[in-house]
């Protein structure tokens, strides 16, 4: 059968797939993430198809804005395959041709993320030049019998010790120092001194329809010193994305307490779990998530390609 590679986005889904199979992207999917991108954002999708119009494969590329957050140089690549059509080679198709748009991007990495479940998919991409970078574990929250009150007195010690907990909506047009705060937190998270940091506008523009009550502050008078963000997934799961406390606080469980407010926002917005990841690296608030009962799940592998300066044409 004729297979054959199209690129292809929301506007132009139909006129090349007429039927895919479950795993590969909708139109919606496409349109989804075309309204994550920003305005330097450079997203790219690539499909194989076969002589009757389905969809047996499909190859994403972006760089620039983007969430997550990309190293400069670097661009997010995720390769899908049918079940049915593994082993034909297309996967290969599609990652020569992924390598070439990056070249023309003058793209010098390609970052995957792959679920440590998905072990062929790892060792596949590691046959052709992937390598580990990092390892993150997940975790998950049944908030439905979480007890908020057990945590009465981690509170009240701290409003003794001056602290209060808020949130950014309670701080009119000052979202350039929360993500100042952020940047400062977030250089301390393992592996992400890698990142560059994004403009102050581009976080305020991704985040402007996320309800900033989800933006926990923890502050002592004047001076804010840690924050977390939980943020809604889906219907009945929210996602906790960061957590951090200033060096000259810890070890006083604000990021405890952090993350009970974090809970508390989730439980009042009708949620019945969180979902969180953290490197694997960090024990300091793996050790906060286990005291909380989140329960461990498969984990995250993040591998990445060092592109040669050269193409196929070259």
């Amino acid at each position: 059968m004729d297979l054959h590679l199209v690129y292809i986005d929301s506007s132009n889904y139909y006129e090349s797939v007429e039927e895919r199979y479950a795993e590969l992207p909708s139109k919606e999917v496409l349109e989804w993430n075309e309204q994550k991108c920003m305005e330097d954002t450079f997203l790219t999708n690539v499909g194989v198809v076969t002589s009757e119009g389905t969809l047996v494969g499909h190859a994403a590329y972006v760089s620039g804005p983007w969430d997550p957050i990309l190293p400069a140089g670097y661009a997010e690549v995720s390769l899908n395959v049918a079940k049915e059509w593994e082993n034909e080679g297309i996967g290969d198709w599609m990652l020569e041709e992924v390598e070439q748009v990056a070249h023309e991007d003058d793209t010098k990495a390609l970052r995957m993320v792959i679920p440590e479940v998905h072990a062929k998919d790892i060792a596949w991409a590691k046959d052709r030049g992937f390598e580990t970078k990092s390892h993150s574990r997940s975790a998950f929250l049944d908030v439905t019998s979480f007890d908020i009150q057990a945590y009465d007195a981690l509170f009240d010690r701290l409003q003794t010790a001056g602290i209060e907990f808020t949130n950014l909506a309670a701080f009119q047009h000052e979202e350039e120092r929360f993500w100042d705060l952020w940047w400062e937190l977030t250089l301390d998270v393992p592996g992400m001194e890698r990142i560059s940091r994004p403009e102050n506008d581009t976080l305020i523009t991704r985040m402007k329809d996320v309800d900033q009550e989800g933006f926990i502050l923890a502050v002592d008078g004047d001076t804010w010193v840690g924050l977390s963000m939980i943020v809604n997934e889906n219907d009945d799961t929210y996602y906790n994305s960061m957590t951090g406390v200033a060096r000259a606080y810890r070890g006083k469980g604000i990021a405890s307490a952090l993350k009970v407010k974090a809970i508390e926002y989730a439980l009042a917005h009708g949620a019945s779990g969180i979902r969180t990841h953290n490197d694997s690296t960090n024990a300091p608030m793996l050790a906060v998530n286990e005291k909380l009962g989140y329960a461990q799940k498969p984990g995250i592998y993040e591998i990445v390609k060092q592109l040669p300066s050269w193409s196929r044409d070259e």
